[in-house]
Order: structure tokens, then C-alpha cells, then sequence
């Protein structure tokens, strides 16, 4: 990264805007930043360090206090970075979140936040934002985080040995990123993670082995005697599975031999249980037959009653006609006899009802009109009571307005005081500020007389324009809700008149109302208290109603008389044809027919049960003789003995078939266990293998070999020696010859240690010593040559990482003559490499000795670079 220009504005010393252009100082790749103490050459590195990175160069440096206090208010703060990388040009904004004045429109000031920015633009044109997000992506592009950066591209005021001095762990990964060597240390992660991963394996399959044996259970002396220790001795376990899977195989195959013995008796057995309980059921069957032929033949009597029951019932259906013609004609004639006198006595109590309703029907119209303007009445009564409600409610309200305008009308007076009195004060003390400035003998400022008899004071509690603000911020609101609750006293004393005023227009109404009730008759009036429009309307109806059913039911009563003569002359005559069929039937009179009469389903009934009786006795005479036939010359056998010796069988076949199923569980369970443990036994030695070799390997990386170093360290190492060598070359050169810089490699009493420390020869003694114990300048020297030693090492190793720019802050006054010129000229032995070095010092020698140089100017009104 080698930087091109620089903006800052509004930052620290700077007031407004200042321009940094490097082009024009870096033409012989060595330049010089001087200036007063304070003038602002350290804030050129940090403004660099913080477009970078969003952070400054220097740890005691916020990036959050950097607001210039020269800085007028509508001036912002940022810095704004173009630099060169790998022949691309990217240029970089930002500025930082600060607090910035705001005008306000009553005159007055606030503070408001500034929020943080950050924009970078690509060679490409394209543009990114966002804090993090351009933090990341440059990053990114250097291959170099913020504290990275700082230990080799900048050397800040106060951190001169930080990378000299900084841990292994911390030198580990500014390396790692560097030249990336994570690879190294994640391919010893893979190792590890595989050693892990396969030991783990290896115990999974010797833990689901122990298993397996657990699950093995058997009386067998000497697989007890194989499994009591801890570690299980496989290779015997599998030998033992084997000869017991033997061992129970051939008990299996006695006890299936002796089982089928018991196969055989059982057959025999029950072919003799079995004819012996044919012979009784058909035994049982002849006894059970005889008795129903006894039964059938008892019922003979009943079925002949059944039989002459059935032939009048057939007599009295061929009748049946005739008698429901009869029936028929008087089931009629007694319907119209009914209706007639339902008629009759409807009309006598509708012509009752229609002289009762008359009277209510003629004076309905004025009924009517009563309880219409009676409605009208109560609806303006509840009106009326609404309204004076609701008068009530408007006056409360406007009492309560009128009581808070009051109260906010002294709050507002009050405020107004508190003003006036703090305005007061202010004007005297400015006077009295500028009083201070009046000398004898000199003109007054104010009035320009020389004399200066009664010079005016400050005075005591004066308030500032902030304590003004919020008095008059006071004021205002105070005043603001005193106009609101005005103008809500009046819409409530509005609201209030306005209810009045409809309240006298419905006193108006009832008046007119009880002057037109007063029109109606006493008696009227008196029939409407006692019965209600619904009644009235009702009764009006119903004598409407009454007057046309009445001459209806008059008609059909005609028609009925008509129609009862009508079916008197078909009964006589259905009579005469009904007794010629009672006579023709045989039946003695209709009580001896009805005694006949059978409905056609119990006529079915009867006939089929006739039917089925018939046919039942004769079958069951039939199987009587039959079976008698069948079962001439046996007898019936006792089957208890069968049955006990067939139960003898079972229980001796079941302790049989239990004693081959053990036989058989144990088979299956041992050669289900052996080849569980040959399989698993095959794949752990698979896995013990590979694991032994993936061990190796991951000793050799994780450091648990003869040197305890690890592989990321190792090839770390390899790299830190180069920078030591390139640093050597300007440090013997810086010295004098006198200092050397080299690793530690192994502690005095030969414990591991991290390959990354330094330690330095001394050859003035001839001894080793830390670098810790060098004074500031001999600190300042090794520093400086071990960043340039690792930015030749970086360049030449790592193409991603180009440190084309050292900047190196102070430092220098701690030299003296002599080291001064040998560090100067280490540092223009870099020019040749095409490598910009910056140097911020304010060392007399050093202007002299470097030509190309940026001036900060310290002015009382904020610094200027020139």
C-alpha cells in the first residue's frame, strides 16, 4: 500500500480542510513530517490508520474524540484516503460518529450526533459502504489487519518495540496471516482430529464388542471363567461360542427326536377321542329326537282347534265388505253430526264477540289519536330529562376548563418571570464581561471614555445561553398550553349556551302537546288508561274479522245439513245388504262375526303353522327310525380316560418343546454372538491400523516429537530466521557490529518454548541476552531494522502482501549522533527497493539530513500543512 493523498477536515488541529499529497515528498522515497510540538504530525498517521481500519495509529488516540475544537459548526469531520496498491488506485471516506451544533428555528443551539460513515471506491468504479464492511474488504485486499498494519507498515509514537517485544502468540499470528502458514496449522488439526476420530472409533467397537459379551448370558462354567476380568480375551470368547453352539445343537436335535415320538401317541389317541365322542353325540341326538316326536304328537289336539279357527276366519273374510261399506257410511255420518254442532256453537259465541267489539270499533279512529300525541308526550319527556342531563354535564365541564385555564394562567406568569429575571442577568454580566477588558488611561471599548469611575461586574449566578434556551423552551410551552386551554374553555361555554337553548324549545313543544290533550273527552281519556293501543287495534280487527267468518260459517252449515240427509238414505240401504251377507255366511247376528274375524297376516300365520306342525312330525318320525337303524348293535363309550392320558401327553410335549426352544436360543444366541464379534473384531483391527499411522503423523505435527515443535511452528521458524537475517544486515550496520538478533530455540533447562522468541548477541560480552534489557535507542534500532528485515522477507515470500510503504513516528531523539547516521543511512539503503518511508520527528539532525519534507504549521486558529 503506498498512500497517494490524504484529506483531513475538521480533525484535531485542523480546522478545515488540509491536503497531504505524498506524490510530490516521495520522489526519492524518504520524507520527513516536522512541525511545532502539537502542531499535528502524529494526526497525518493517524488519519491514514484510521481510513484504513476505522481506528487510530496510537492507542491513547479515540477516534470518537478527534472533532476539531477550531472547527466552525457547519464544517464536517472526515478523512479521506487515495492510495496505490498493486497498480490500482482505491480511494477511502470516513468519518467518525461526533457531536456537531444544529440550528434550531427559535435562534437557539443544540447538539446533535454525527454518525459514523465509511465509503470506499474501487478501481473498478464500484462503491462499498459501511464501516465494518470497508474495514473487511481492505482487509482483504492488504492482507493485513489493523494491528498487523501497525506492527510493519507503522512504527507509532510509543510502540517502537512492540513487534521486538511482542509474545510468540501474538508474533504466531501476524505471521500466520502474513505467509500464510494457517494451512500448516489446520492440516495438524485435520491429524489430530483424525487421531481422535479413529481412537474414538477403535473404543466404540471394543465397547460394542463388551457389549455383545454382556448380552451372551449362559449357566457355561468356563465362559463365566472368560468374561470375569476387565479386558476380554476375544479370540478365547469366539473359540468358547463356537463349542457351545455345538453342544446345543445336539441337545436340540434329541429333544425334537423325543418330540416326535410324542407326535405319533398323540395321533393314535385322539383318533380314538374322536370316534368315542361321534358315538355319544349321536346318541344324545336319538334321545333328543325321540322326546320332540313325543311333543309333536301331544300338540295334535291344539292343532285342531288351530284348523276350525282358520275356516271361520275365511268365512268371515268373504263378508268383509260389506261390513266395512256399513261401518264406512256411519263413521261419515257421524263426522257431519259433529261439524254441524261445532258450526252452530261457533256462530252463537262470534255473535256474541262482535256485540262486545262494536262499541271499542266505533270510537277507534279518536283512540288512535290519544295515544299517538301520548307517545309524543313521553318521547319529549325523555328528551327533555336528556337535555337538562346533559346541560348539567356541559357546565361541570366548562367550570373544570375555566379552573385549568386559571391555574395554567399563574404557571405561564411564573414562567414569564423566571425569563425575564435570567434575561436580566445575562445582559448585566455581559456588561460585565466586557468591564474586564477597561484599563486605566485607555479608551472604554463600549463608550471610549478614558475615565472609568464605576467599573460594572459580573455579578454571581449568571445563567448561559443553554440555561436561557431552556427558560425561553419553557416559556413557550407554558404559553402554547394556555392558548390551547383558551380555546377549549370557549368550545365548552359554546356547548353549554347551545344545550340551553334546546332545552327552552322542548319546554315550548310540551306546552303545545298538553294544550291539544286537553281536547279529549274525560271518558276517552279514561277507556285509554284501562286498555292500550295494541287492544284497541286488536279488537278493531277482530270485529272486522268476526262480521265476514260469520257469514261463512253460515253457508257451510247449510251444506252440511245437505250432505248429513244425503248419507242417512246410503246407510239404509249399506244396513240391508250387510244383514243378507251375516244370514248367507252362516253368523248368527254381527257379535258372532266379529268373533270370526281374523286379520290376512294372522290367517298366514295360522295356515303356516298348521303347515309346519305336519311336516315337523313326520320328518322327526322319519330321523327316529333312521338313526335307530345306524346305531343298532353299539354302545356308548366314556372318554374321561382318553382325555386324561391326551393332557399327560400335552404337559410332557410342552416341557419337551421348551427344553428344544432353549436349545435352540442358545445355538442362535452363540452364533449370532460369534459372528457379531468376528465382524466388529475384523473392522476395529482395520481401524487399529489406521489409527496407528494417523498417531504417528499427528505426533509429528501436534510437537510430541524430539525437538517439541510443532509443524506450524516449523515452518514459522524457517520464515522468522529470514526476517532475522534481513533485520541483521541493517542491525549490525545501526550498531556498529555490536548486536545481533537470532530465535530462541530452547530454554536453560530444557523445556519446550515457542520458536518465535528473540533474543540478541551482545558481542561486546559475547553473550546472549533479551531484548527487553536494550536501552530505548538500542530498542528503537532493532525495531526498525527487524520491520524492514520483515517487510524484504514479506515482498520476497508473499506475493499477496506488498509493504511498499514504513512510517515511522519519533523514535529518533533517542539516538545519538553516531546512531543517528547509521540509522539514516539503513533507511536510504531502502530507497533503491522503491519503498516509501515516512518520519515524523522533530530532530534538528534529521531536517538537515532529509530534503523531502511536510511542514505542519501550528497557528492560534488551527494548523495548516504546507
Amino acid at each position: 500500500m503506498k498512500p497517494i493523498t490524504l484529506t483531513l477536515c475538521g480533525w484535531g488541529p485542523f480546522r478545515d480542510k488540509q491536503t497531504v499529497d505524498f506524490t510530490k515528498v516521495s520522489e526519492k522515497g524518504i520524507f520527513l513530517i516536522t512541525g511545532q510540538t502539537g502542531a499535528g504530525k502524529t494526526t497525518i498517521f493517524d488519519g491514514i490508520t484510521y481510513a484504513l481500519y476505522g481506528s487510530m495509529s496510537g492507542e491513547i488516540r479515540e477516534k470518537n474524540s478527534v472533532r476539531s475544537d477550531f472547527a466552525d459548526a457547519d464544517t464536517p469531520t472526515y478523512a479521506e484516503l487515495t492510495m496505490m496498491h498493486n497498480g490500482l488506485l482505491y480511494q477511502i471516506y470516513r468519518n467518525p460518529e461526533y457531536m456537531r451544533p444544529k440550528k434550531r428555528k427559535n435562534g437557539g443551539q443544540a447538539m446533535t450526533k454525527e454518525r459514523e460513515k465509511a465509503v470506499l471506491t474501487l478501481p473498478d468504479g464500484s462503491v462499498m459502504e459501511g464501516s465494518g464492511e470497508v474495514t473487511r474488504k481492505i482487509q482483504e485486499i492488504l492482507r493485513l489487519d489493523y494491528r498487523q498494519f501497525k506492527q510493519i507498515s507503522m512504527i507509532a509514537q510509543g510502540e517502537f518495540a512492540r513487534l521486538l517485544t511482542a509474545s510468540p502468540g501474538e508474533k504466531t499470528r501476524i505471521f500466520r496471516e502474513i505467509f500464510d502458514t494457517a494451512l500448516y496449522d489446520r492440516f495438524a488439526s485435520v491429524l489430530r482430529d483424525e487421531a481422535n476420530t479413529l481412537y474414538k472409533e477403535v473404543m466404540e467397537y471394543r465397547h460394542r464388542m463388551d457389549e455383545d459379551v454382556r448380552q451372551f448370558h449362559t449357566e457355561d462354567e468356563i465362559w463365566k471363567e472368560l468374561t470375569s476380568g476387565e479386558a476380554h480375551p476375544y479370540e478365547q470368547l469366539m473359540d468358547r461360542l463356537e463349542a457351545l453352539e455345538k453342544d446345543c445343537r445336539r441337545e436340540e436335535k434329541e429333544a425334537a427326536r423325543r418330540l416326535e415320538k410324542l407326535d405319533q401317541e398323540m395321533v393314535e389317541l385322539e383318533k380314538r377321542i374322536q370316534q368315542a365322542e361321534t358315538d355319544q353325540k349321536a346318541f344324545q341326538k336319538l334321545r333328543e329326537t325321540k322326546a320332540r316326536l313325543e311333543a309333536l304328537k301331544g300338540q295334535s289336539g291344539d292343532m285342531a282347534q288351530k284348523e276350525e279357527r282358520l275356516k271361520r276366519g275365511e268365512h268371515a273374510a268373504e263378508i268383509r265388505a260389506e261390513y266395512q261399506q256399513v261401518n264406512g257410511v256411519e263413521k261419515q255420518l257421524y263426522a257431519l253430526e259433529r261439524q254441524e254442532k261445532e258450526e252452530e256453537e261457533a256462530i252463537r259465541r262470534e255473535v256474541a264477540l262482535v256485540q262486545e267489539c262494536s262499541g271499542i270499533y266505533e270510537k277507534r279512529d279518536l283512540l288512535l289519536a290519544y295515544y299517538d300525541l301520548s307517545q309524543s308526550m313521553e318521547e319529549l319527556e325523555k328528551r327533555k330529562a336528556a337535555g337538562l342531563n346533559r346541560q348539567k354535564q356541559l357546565e361541570k365541564k366548562l367550570l373544570c376548563h375555566q379552573q385549568d385555564y386559571l391555574e395554567q394562567e399563574k404557571r405561564t406568569a411564573d414562567r414569564q418571570h423566571e425569563l425575564t429575571e435570567a434575561q436580566s442577568r445575562y445582559r448585566r454580566a455581559v456588561i460585565g464581561l466586557a468591564a474586564r477588558l477597561v484599563e486605566e488611561g485607555k479608551p472604554c471599548p463600549v463608550c471610549g471614555s478614558l475615565e472609568h469611575p464605576h467599573v460594572a461586574g459580573t455579578g454571581e449566578d449568571v445563567p448561559d445561553e443553554e440555561q436561557l434556551n431552556r427558560l425561553q423552551e419553557a416559556y413557550d410551552q407554558s404559553a402554547a398550553r394556555l392558548t390551547a386551554l383558551h380555546g377549549q374553555a370557549a368550545a365548552a361555554r359554546a356547548e353549554a349556551e347551545g344545550q340551553a337553548e334546546q332545552n327552552r324549545q322542548l319546554a315550548d313543544e310540551e306546552n303545545a302537546l298538553l294544550e291539544k290533550r286537553g281536547s279529549f273527552s274525560e271518558e276517552l281519556v279514561s277507556f285509554a288508561s284501562i286498555h292500550n293501543r295494541e287492544e284497541v287495534r286488536e279488537q278493531a280487527e277482530l270485529y272486522t274479522g268476526l262480521i265476514k267468518g260469520l257469514e261463512v260459517r253460515r253457508q257451510n252449515k247449510e251444506r252440511l245439513s245437505a250432505d248429513k240427509a244425503r248419507l242417512e238414505k246410503e246407510l239404509a240401504a249399506a244396513r240391508e245388504s250387510w244383514e243378507k251377507a251375516l244370514e248367507k255366511g252362516g253368523f248368527a247376528g254381527p257379535e258372532a262375526y266379529q268373533e270370526a274375524v281374523l286379520e290376512e297376516t294372522d290367517r298366514k300365520n295360522l295356515s303356516e303353522a298348521i303347515a309346519r306342525y305336519r311336516l315337523e312330525l313326520g320328518a322327526a318320525a322319519e330321523l327316529c327310525s333312521h338313526m335307530e337303524e345306524e346305531l343298532k348293535g353299539k354302545e356308548e363309550t366314556d372318554t374321561a380316560p382318553f382325555l386324561d392320558k391326551r393332557n399327560s401327553l400335552l404337559e410332557e410335549k410342552k416341557r419337551e418343546e421348551s427344553m428344544r426352544t432353549r436349545w435352540s436360543i442358545g445355538a442362535s444366541d452363540a452364533a449370532r454372538t460369534y459372528g457379531l464379534l468376528k465382524e466388529k473384531k475384523k473392522d476395529m483391527e482395520k481401524k487399529e491400523k489406521a489409527y496407528g499411522i494417523i498417531r504417528d503423523l499427528d505426533n509429528m505435527a501436534s510437537g510430541n516429537n524430539a525437538k517439541k515443535l510443532v509443524f506450524e511452528q516449523y515452518v514459522l521458524a524457517g520464515y522468522f530466521e529470514d526476517i532475522l537475517e534481513a533485520a541483521n544486515l541493517r542491525l549490525r550496520r545501526m550498531t556498529g557490529g555490536r548486536y545481533e538478533l537470532s530465535r530462541v530455540e530452547e530454554a536453560g533447562d530444557g523445556r519446550s518454548k515457542d520458536s518465535l522468541e528473540i533474543r540478541v548477541m551482545d558481542y561486546y560480552t559475547g553473550k546472549y541476552r533479551s531484548v527487553k534489557t536494550l536501552s530505548g535507542g538500542e530498542s528503537f534500532k532493532a525495531s526498525l531494522a527487524l520491520a524492514l528485515g520483515m517487510s524484504d522477507v514479506i515482498q520476497a515470500e508473499s506475493g499477496g502482501i506488498r509493504v511498499e510503504a514504513l512510517f515511522i513516528d519519533e523514535g529518533f531523539g533517542a539516538l545519538d549522533t553516531e546512531s543517528l547516521d547509521q540509522a539514516c543511512g539503513a533507511l536510504m539503503g531502502l530507497v533503491e527497493s522503491d519503498r516509501m518511508i515516512g518520519i515524523i520527528s522533530h530532530v534538528p539532525e534529521l531536517q538537515e539530513r532529509i530534503a523531502s519534507q511536510i511542514y505542519i504549521e501550528k497557528k492560534n486558529t488551527g494548523s495548516h500543512v504546507r
